[in-house]
């Protein structure tokens, strides 16, 4: 109208003054109205704020309040709407009020929303299978003919009634969770509620009976002939068939154990059995699992899931029962029937993951069992929290109420004083419902030529392989320092393979070592300093690490990689490491046994070459500084320390002295010690120029020589080199030989005359023969001959005489003579297998053959024949 300067024309109304009183009073209304909008927001919001604090802290909310927030929502909502719609009448601007989803942005809600972070993430079933199992139910309804079950709209009706009022019934039970914790009165009327009507079975029955028997009578009546017996035969006939199927139906379910089995015992049930009587029969037989059978109950609950849309009475009246039992051993409070007790409530964890039982009642029970947390209402909480606690954590309707009752079972195993096996039961039953929150692991980026050492030696490698691998690490490249200190660094972590093949890491160390000789000294250093260091550290998840490196230790031994030496220097670092001079230890408590194992995995990986010679010695001794230190402990030791003890020692010194204390243990160590120093002092070097071995044959023999000197230093005599003194007897000596022999020489040239002997030959069977001894008299034999004939003629000669003292001096000359002579040659024999079998083994070692531990114990090879028959005499005095 400004635009055209013009003026549009006022309606005839009320004159301006009194529009003016109209309009203030408009104002001061919706002034009034927005004071009002402003004070119910404020409530609402102090009411929503009041009610997400109840839930986090409490777990559930009363039915009052909500409903109460939900009138008052309501009620703001419209006069926001009225109030918006006058202030645009009224060109006046209403107040910005926050929103009421502020709420959610509360603090109290920011923590539920941390508690339901991992909710978000996590699925409600752990896999496909499990999630099939209790969800994928077959439908009935489309199956079983709709005259075989009653299923009208009155029914329907009925239980849509049935709902409305449990609905009701729920809310009243929350306002008096609410009011004050559970009490025995509670409990008491909870029982009284509960009622199954049984009189309506036998009745039925009774009725079936008499209207069977009616039938028969009438039948009877109207024929007068002996065939009109047959009908009421039949028919009694059809109720005993009808009895006995069901019977048998009732003995299958203890045997179903898939879900094909519950599909077809459900489809058996509603097309032949399905009678009022059969079903208060299945309730029953349901009711009555075997306490030991665990196993049926889930396929069990699944039966009633499959029936419970055809049949409603079946779940309800079996959760009856079920509850009322619990409820009786409940208010009884007695100490027995835990199994019984255990299957009832596990029944109801399964029923609750069919929803057969609904989420409120299970929590219900949870929260009776917590109110009275002693005895066996403790293992009767954690057996329902493992059957069902995950699937109520997981479901978003219940995971605040679940979690903050987990908490107070939690809080409630921290103030009742229970067993350890209580407690253990109450954090498995928690943990297996909300697991602690892990790091997600990070895969290490590694080169790829590191990842396929890690291939070879983790994966790869085993006994039928080592060869192959072999030959993989010898076409590394050892030149490069990063693939040689990678790859020792894997060889020394033998913890990564398998135990029992940590002997093929030892052989293929082994073969190794001959082409790449630094790689085996530093894999032996790294896992001697890495025994060292486990026992400075001394943390128990390191202790199966250490056994593996104490068994990888003991292998190097056996493949000849490490010298006695050091496994009996590592034995007695073992015993001895950290002890103080007042014989304590502090790094090795007597409550400790990983020590002990650690010897016992040496010993029992090695020991076995400790049975001749010095090392047997050196392995005796050590035993008894063994059962010192296991004295030490605390005794008893664990019952599977003990056993490894036996079992170990029996394997390697099956004749072993035990002491039972430790005065018993330090005299035989008094006794042996002196006698065994000065051995172990002369036989070191002689055992490790053994092991170490040697490269050529020269080498060899000459190690074998210095061996035998050394073992035999008290019977072996060693003929030192005379100097030749010349002398005038000499020179006539000779002369005088030289005379003789030219004479003998010239007779012989001219012919002269053959002298007859006068010797006798003496016969063979008597020529070694010594001579006998009786008394003081010694026995001779002397040879005869008269004409062509010889003869044995026995004479005395005394003791005492010179004749027969030195013939006896001379025998003894000879004996020790033979004795020496035959050590020698055996000696000689023994030095010359030796050298051939070096020589095996050298020629062996050039082709790459990777020698196996037995190959240390070498059985000892049989004198000759001949060699036995050479010096087979009498050893008599």
């Amino acid at each position: 109208s400004s635009g055209i300067n013009a003026e549009w024309p006022l309606r005839p109304g009320l004159p301006r003054d009194k529009q003016q009183i109209f309009y203030d009073l408009m104002k001061e209304y919706i002034t009034a109205v927005i004071y009002s909008l402003v004070q119910l927001h404020s409530r609402l919001l102090k009411m929503l704020k009041a009610n997400k604090k109840t839930l986090y802290m409490k777990g559930e909310i009363s039915a009052e309040r909500v409903e109460e927030a939900d009138k008052l929502t309501v009620q703001y909502n419209k006069l926001m709407v009225n109030t918006t719609t006058l202030g645009e009448m009224l060109d006046v601007s209403l107040p910005d009020l926050p929103p009421l989803s502020i709420v959610d942005e509360d603090d109290c809600t920011a923590n539920q929303n941390d508690g339901n972070a991992n909710l978000s993430n996590t699925e409600l079933w752990e896999d496909e299978d499990q999630r099939t199992f209790y969800r994928d139910i077959l439908d009935l309804t489309g199956i079983i003919p709709q005259i075989l079950y009653k299923k009208d709209k009155d029914k329907a009706t009925k239980e849509q009634e049935e709902k409305k009022r449990r609905q009701q019934k729920e809310k009243k039970d929350d306002k008096k969770d609410d009011e004050g914790e559970i009490t025995e009165e509670t409990i008491e009327e909870e029982f009284k509620k509960l009622h199954i009507d049984d009189e309506d079975d036998d009745e039925e029955e009774e009725e079936v009976v008499q209207v069977t028997t009616q039938q028969a009578t009438k039948d009877n009546s109207k024929d007068n002939n002996a065939a009109t017996t047959t009908p009421p035969t039949s028919n009694s006939t059809i109720t005993i068939s009808n009895k006995a199927a069901m019977e048998m139906y009732l003995n299958k379910l203890s045997n179903i154990s898939n879900r094909d089995l519950v599909n077809d015992a459900a489809q058996e049930f509603c097309l032949r059995l399905n009678t009022k009587t059969n079903r208060k029969k299945l309730i029953r037989t349901l009711y009555g699992v075997p306490r030991n059978r665990l196993d049926l109950l889930p396929f069990h609950a699944r039966l009633v899931t499959t029936l419970a849309p055809i049949l409603p009475d079946v779940p309800q009246d079996l959760f009856t029962l079920l509850k009322k039992e619990f409820l009786y051993h409940l208010r009884k409070k007695d100490q027995s029937n835990l199994e019984t007790k255990v299957k009832n409530i596990r029944f109801i964890g399964e029923l609750t993951k069919f929803e057969i039982c609904e989420k409120s009642e299970a929590l219900w029970f949870l929260r009776v069992l917590l109110e009275q947390f002693t005895h066996h209402n403790v293992e009767i909480a954690c057996n329902l929290v493992e059957c069902c606690g995950r699937y109520l954590f997981r479901s978003p309707e219940t995971h605040v109420k679940t979690n903050h009752l987990l908490d107070q079972m939690m809080r409630k195993k921290t103030v009742h004083n229970l067993d350890s096996r209580q407690v253990t039961m109450v954090e498995n039953a928690y943990y297996y419902c909300n697991p602690p929150d892990r790091v997600a692991y990070v895969k290490k980026d590694r080169p790829p030529l590191h990842q396929y050492i890690r291939k070879l030696l983790i994966k790869d490698l085993n006994k039928n392989n080592i060869e192959k691998v072999l030959r993989q690490f010898r076409k590394l490249p050892w030149k490069d320092d990063d693939v040689a200190m990678y790859a020792v660094k894997c060889l020394c972590r033998v913890w990564m393979v398998k135990y029992n093949n940590i002997y093929c890491v030892a052989s293929l160390l082994s073969g190794l070592a001959q082409f790449q000789e630094r790689i085996g000294i530093l894999v032996v250093d790294n896992v001697v300093e890495a025994i060292r260091i486990g026992m400075e550290i001394n943390q128990p998840q390191y202790n199966q690490r250490r056994i593996s490196e104490a068994k990888l230790l003991g292998e190097l031994y056996n493949y000849r990689m490490v010298e006695s030496n050091l496994i009996f220097n590592t034995l007695y670092l073992i015993i001895s490491f950290g002890l103080l001079p007042d014989g304590s230890n502090p790094i090795d408590p007597p409550t400790e046994t990983i020590r002990i194992r650690l010897i016992l995995t040496i010993l029992e990986t090695s020991g076995q070459y400790f049975e001749k010679g010095s090392l047997k010695k050196k392995c005796d001794l050590f035993l008894l500084f063994f059962q010192k230190y296991l004295l030490g402990k605390i005794q008893p030791l664990p019952i599977d320390v003990e056993y490894s003890v036996q079992d170990t020692l029996e394997s390697i010194r099956p004749n072993i002295q035990m002491y039972s204390n430790i005065s018993g243990v330090e005299e035989a160590i008094a006794e042996i010690s002196p006698s065994l120093k000065g051995a172990f002092a002369s036989v070191d070097q002689e055992e490790s120029d053994t092991e170490e071995g040697s490269s050529t044959e020269t080498e060899a023999v000459e190690q074998d020589e210095s061996e035998e000197n050394r073992g035999d230093d008290d019977d072996v005599k060693v003929n030192r080199k005379l100097e030749v003194v010349k002398c005038e007897e000499d020179d006539e000596f000779i002369k005088e030989l030289e005379k003789t022999m030219t004479a003998d020489i010239s007779s012989r040239l001219t012919g002269t005359a053959k002298v007859t002997s006068t010797d006798l030959a003496i016969p063979m069977n008597q020529a070694f023969k010594e001579h006998k001894i009786e008394g003081n008299v010694m026995k001779f034999k002397v040879l005869l001959k008269k004409g062509s004939k010889q003869h044995f003629k026995q004479m005395d000669v005394p003791i005492e005489s010179e004749f027969a003292s030195n013939l006896f001096d001379k025998q003894k000359a000879v004996r020790k003579e033979r004795e020496e002579l035959k050590r020698l040659v055996l000696g000689h024999e023994q030095r010359q297998e030796a050298e051939e079998l070096l020589a095996e083994q050298q020629e062996s070692r050039n082709v790459g053959f990777l020698m196996r531990p037995n190959d240390r114990k070498q059985k000892p090879r049989k004198a000759p024949q001949l060699t036995t028959e050479m010096f087979n005499f009498n050893s008599s005095k």
